[in-house]
């Protein structure tokens, strides 16, 4: 790629308010897709469908002026739906990353799980 190309790129993949020294890392590591069998793909589609529909519930209870105390309560399980999502979602791409550095014969996954422990604390 040429020096220009990789300008715009890396111009683009660099959010507001991000070093630019985070941003080349979060450029380079843009080829690093999910990976997830089609049964975890399945499952986490299904569980953001299911936040979807109570995020839409909760703006609804807003709207209808629902008690306080009812309203928080659904946010909460709210929050923890998108929590256990983000969760499967690390959790079942960690597990096929290290298949495949095993079934590779790189067999050494510890970059693969301190990346993926970085991750896991954001989710915290």
């Amino acid at each position: 790629m040429e020096q220009d190309e990789l300008s715009k790129v890396e111009r683009v993949a660099k959010p507001q308010g991000v070093a630019e020294s985070q941003a080349r890392t979060q450029t380079e590591n843009a080829g690093d897709t999910l990976i997830l069998s089609e049964t975890a793909k399945n499952d986490i589609v299904t569980r953001l469908r299911r936040i979807e529909g109570q995020a839409r519930g909760v703006q609804r209870m807003i709207e209808e002026g629902r008690p306080c105390e009812d309203i928080i309560i659904q946010v909460a399980a709210l929050k923890a739906a998108v929590t256990q999502a983000g969760v499967a979602i690390a959790g079942s791409h960690l597990v096929e990353c290290v298949v495949r550095s095993i079934s590779s014969g790189q067999g050494d996954c510890r970059d693969n799980i301190s990346a993926f422990s970085r991750l896991f604390s954001k989710l915290a």
